[in-house]
């Protein structure tokens, strides 16, 4: 039997939205232990979702069932639970530049 993540996948932030505002509203479930808004390694700007970790897998199906498909500062979100494990930034900037194939490369072949 498959256990439930403790941790919820909230994307479509808005641009600006900072941890505190997240821990306010998912806080209302129960206790948090965590609240990650991942930045872009090259900019520094937000990549538009966030993570939020409860103590307890029930408060967390509490939040997600409540606030999926709600408004937080005029966007609409869409929260699910997280599979898998929370990335290192040194596995975030592989990542990214992996999928930035191309950008610098020449066709040699001409």
């Amino acid at each position: 039997m498959s256990r439930k993540s403790s941790s919820l996948f909230v994307r479509n932030l808005p641009e600006g939205i900072r941890h505190e505002d997240l821990r306010r509203t998912f806080g209302r479930f129960g206790i948090i232990n965590d609240v990650s808004i991942p930045l872009d390694y090259y900019t520094g700007r937000m990549k538009g979702f966030g993570f939020v970790e409860f103590d307890d897998e029930r408060d967390a199906g509490e939040a997600k069932y409540r606030l999926d498909h709600t408004r937080i500062m005029g966007r609409e979100i869409g929260v699910q639970f997280t599979v898998g494990y929370k990335k290192t930034p040194s596995e975030m900037r592989t990542k990214e530049k992996s999928g930035r194939s191309g950008y610098g490369r020449h066709d040699r072949s001409r």
